[in-house]
């Protein structure tokens, strides 16, 4: 008896959904616009917008919300809108959503596709490119971004957010955040200033040594 009590038992459990912790959905249809997002204090403690940007050197950047129903991507390579597979970003696929890649803006572009248009490129941002893009600058770092999961991270003081408005002004809906990405600058690793001070005596160290050799 005890071991018919033990397998129904079991029986009933299989049929109980036990929710993961790691099912935090990432911000979609709830969006209202891009700004609303930056406001919510779930999320964010302050930002600045900005109405021209010329993004040069080293960044590193990475997906982070989405409204659009469509395929939207964010890639260095052109006419992954119609190749989505090519994208390191695409709301259909919101997994990586929260990991880094990087990008050279001295010798790469990064575009913001649709299906149609595609090929909308970021750099440099102006007016002239505002009917797809809204551009900002955090002010404080934000809170954990927990609704990533697994890639959950927070962002620090001026990261850049861009909100991409899929077929500009001409047939969108002036929400700029059919996909929204964060941008930081990657700065070249100084050398330590200790180092240079240690240079010079390793060289007479060594000179030393041969000498005496």
């Amino acid at each position: 008896m005890n071991k018919i009590a033990a397998l129904l038992g079991l029986s009933i459990l299989s049929f109980i959904q036990v929710p993961s912790a790691l099912a935090a959905s990432l911000p979609g249809s709830d969006i209202v616009d891009v700004e609303s997002y930056l406001d919510d204090s779930t999320y964010f403690n302050g930002h600045n917008e900005i109405t021209a940007f010329d993004f040069t050197g080293k960044w590193r950047y990475t997906a982070i919300a989405y409204e659009s129903g469509n395929e939207n991507t964010v890639s260095i390579n052109a006419g992954s809108g119609w190749n989505p597979g090519d994208a390191e970003f695409r709301t259909y696929y919101d997994d990586n959503f929260g990991e880094w890649a990087t990008i050279d803006f001295s010798t790469e572009k990064l575009f913001f596709e649709d299906n149609d248009p595609n090929n909308i490129y970021l750099d440099p941002f102006s007016s002239a490119s505002s009917a797809f893009f809204r551009v900002f600058e955090l002010t404080n770092e934000s809170n954990n971004l927990a609704y990533l999961g697994a890639n959950a991270l927070s962002l620090t003081a001026q990261t850049i957010i861009v909100g991409f408005n899929d077929n500009g002004l001409s047939g969108g809906d002036a929400d700029y955040d059919d996909i929204i990405v964060a941008l930081q600058r990657v700065s070249d690793v100084p050398i330590p200033a200790a180092l240079w001070l240690f240079a010079p005596a390793l060289l007479g160290f060594m000179g030393l040594r041969k000498k005496t050799s």
